[in-house]
């Protein structure tokens, strides 16, 4: 049968495919994990339908080419920038992860397993050769360096990180770790003495590595341009998908040639092709591909995984995930918190959870290291089990980082409130008294040295502020009372909450109503947006909120309430008195910010029509999707402006609700209406 050439394992994975991902969606986990475990199922410790056979092999060795492949088309020039000036932390992150991993391996190890073992059965026969060959434990440390982009990618986007300082920091620390993989590639052998052993036969290899596939980039850069013109000229998706695949094993089988692994070489040509303006149209007519291809590469992991020894060896096993993640976790916080680019600890440590399982590029190493014959396949078992368990928990880990992250910045909040209340002592307290009296703080809120964020973080009139500030009912305000007091204001405490809709009952009106408008960003946009509703609303009935002490003030000349801090923060919008916005307008002029904010918006306030600002089309579909009601371009806009000062129309009312005059206000000003 001419299908027994292929191996049944081609069969059983299509089977697999039709079955792991509409259960995993109904399940809402990642196919991933459904392809890892029906891998374990059905492999040779299994069912034995998806075995070590030479066909099936091939197959799972086809998985990594293309998987090294689409990791190398991913590296656009517009991804490569998102690093910024989070390149150092990837890389430091690579160094000291390999270093610390290596050198605690290796020196450590042995009294680090007699330590344990006092307390916990382990296995001493089977960890043993990790301490003893300096190549094992590279090959160890380099794995352990290794995270899932696989797992951590979908938890950036379902928790709306990716355009956060957090979110782009763990991507760096992602596309860093998959630059690294295939020097490793090429460092393993070298070290494992498969290659060449005299000087000048290393010199040859060296040269062949450098120049000869040096030579076949810079040529393949000309090459495939010129071939993909000729491709895309026939406008035939299929023969845009066997050039592409031609090209992937192509470049692997050149690297084979020159000494290299093929892993390497389809890694190159997916770097070639992402700098070609074919990237996008290859990544579409391969997207139906993508998966299934992918999937035969978790799939053959699985099968490696013999569940007999994960039960045999589970102390050994646990143990090593625990300290494992803990070690991990540790050296990216240290990282983070070096002042690389992250901004607060809470970063740091949201990183550091998510990112401190293992990830799928350690399958390949081990894989690579097994048959060199530096990692016992037994090991290997098991190191490749603590990989797929860990890369399993990062859903929970990155749980994990959202609430220990939450507390941590909760209380970095605290102290910056803290040192902030401090300083607007001083400042009210004129003669000096110690303690602050009525007509002091109400001559301070209205005038001099204003505090842009302390009556804006409470939606109470001035005489409840003062009764809630002064805690003793003396009639006058201590330092303690004021601090305290203001580190509440500014988490939007329970007691805060409770006197701001007493004061609403007692007075009948407060500074901001429930449903008011919401204008996040007080940047020239996010002014004129104020002005033109200022026009039409009361006061109460419309706040804004920047980051910007400065912009701050400036609403508080407008005659605006203005307010410092994240307008996407969901406890801040509590905290000011907003429970169900009529709609909300965003205006910050970062794309990211816009993205992100919109996100948290949507998911706070699911009614509330959301108007966001964009810098072109490019920006509409993401911000549409993440929950956007209507977006304004400002090129578009821009362009009619014009086009309408040019025409005797342009003098035409635009009228026709809130939508209209919401795009209206946030169209760029042009200088015919500056001057």
């Amino acid at each position: 049968m001419a299908l027994d050439s292929l191996g049944n394992g081609l069969i059983t994975f299509l089977a697999a495919s039709v079955l792991v991902v509409p259960v995993s969606k109904v399940l809402k986990v990642t196919p991933v994990l459904g392809f890892l475990l029906l891998g374990c199922a059905i492999g040779p410790y299994g069912f034995g339908l998806f075995s070590n056979t030479e066909a099936d092999i091939k197959l799972g060795d086809f998985g990594i080419l293309f998987l090294l492949f689409i990791e190398g088309l991913n590296l656009s020039p517009d991804r490569l920038e998102k690093l910024g000036s989070f390149f150092q932390l990837g890389v430091s992150q690579m160094l000291l992860s390999i270093g610390f991993f290596f050198f605690s391996v290796l020196f450590l190890g042995p009294q680090l397993l007699t330590f344990f073992e006092l307390f916990i059965p382990l296995d001493d026969q089977l960890l043993r050769p990790i301490f003893s060959s300096p190549v094992t434990a590279f090959c160890i440390a380099a794995a352990g360096a290794l995270s899932s982009s696989a797992f951590a990618l979908p938890v950036l986007k379902e928790k709306g990180w990716e355009g956060r300082a957090d979110g782009i920091a763990a991507l760096a620390v992602l596309l860093l770790q998959d630059l690294a993989v295939a020097p490793l590639l090429v460092i393993i052998p070298l070290l494992a003495g498969s290659g060449p052993q005299d000087n000048f036969s290393l010199l040859l290899l060296v040269a062949k590595a450098t120049f000869g596939f040096g030579g076949v980039l810079a040529l393949g850069s000309v090459v495939l341009r010129q071939l993909f013109e000729v491709v895309a000229s026939s406008r035939s998706s299929e023969t845009f998908v066997a050039a592409t695949l031609l090209v992937a094993v192509g470049m692997g089988a050149i690297a084979e040639e020159l000494g290299l692994s093929s892993s390497t070489g389809a890694f190159a040509a997916g770097v070639l092709l992402a700098g070609t303006k074919y990237r996008a149209a290859i990544e579409a007519d391969i997207k139906p591909f993508e998966g299934i291809l992918l999937g035969v590469f978790f799939l053959t992991a699985g099968a490696t995984l013999d569940p007999a020894l994960v039960l045999h060896e589970w102390p050994t096993l646990l143990t090593g995930i625990i300290i494992f993640i803990l070690v991990k976790a540790g050296l990216l916080l240290v990282v983070g918190e070096s002042a690389l680019g992250l901004r607060s600890r809470a970063d740091a440590v949201r990183v550091a959870l998510l990112l401190s399982g293992g990830g799928e590029f350690a399958f390949i190493i081990f894989k690579l290291a097994e048959n060199l014959g530096v990692l016992p396949h037994q090991l290997g078992q098991l190191l490749t089990a603590s990989v797929i368990i860990s890369m399993s928990l990062t859903p929970l880990l990155g749980e994990a980082a959202e609430a220990l992250g939450a507390v941590i910045e909760r209380a970095e909040q605290a102290d910056e409130a803290t040192v902030e209340a401090e300083k607007l002592f001083d400042a009210i307290d004129t003669d000096g008294s110690g303690t602050l009296t009525r007509t002091e703080l109400q001559l301070h809120l209205l005038g001099g040295d204003r505090s842009p964020g302390f009556l804006s973080r409470i939606n109470m009139p001035f005489e409840a502020l003062f009764d809630a500030l002064d805690t003793d009912g003396n009639g006058v305000i201590s330092r303690d009372e004021l601090r305290l007091g203001y580190v509440e204001m500014c988490s939007g405490g329970a007691r805060v909450a409770a006197l701001q809709q007493s004061a609403a009952e007692e007075n009948g009106s407060v500074l901001t109503a429930s449903d008011a408008y919401v204008v996040c960003g007080f940047g020239e946009i996010g002014q004129r947006v104020c002005d033109e509703l200022s026009s039409v609303f009361e006061g109460s009935d419309l706040i804004a909120f920047d980051r910007d002490p400065k912009r701050v003030a400036v609403g508080m000349q407008r005659q605006v309430r203005v307010i410092y801090g994240d307008g996407a923060s969901e406890t801040l919008l509590k905290a000011s008195g907003i429970e169900e916005p009529r709609a909300i307008i965003v205006s910050y002029s970062q794309s990211s910010r816009c993205l992100d904010a919109t996100r948290r918006l949507r998911d706070v306030f699911p009614q509330s029509p959301i108007y966001v600002r964009a810098a072109s089309e490019e920006e509409v579909t993401p911000l549409l999707e993440a929950g956007a009601t209507e977006v304004v371009v400002e090129t578009n806009e821009a362009a009619v402006r014009l086009a309408r000062l040019l025409t005797e129309s342009s003098k035409v009312e635009l009228g026709g609700g809130e939508g209209i005059e919401l795009r209206r206000a946030m169209a760029p000003v042009t200088k015919a209406e500056e001057s």
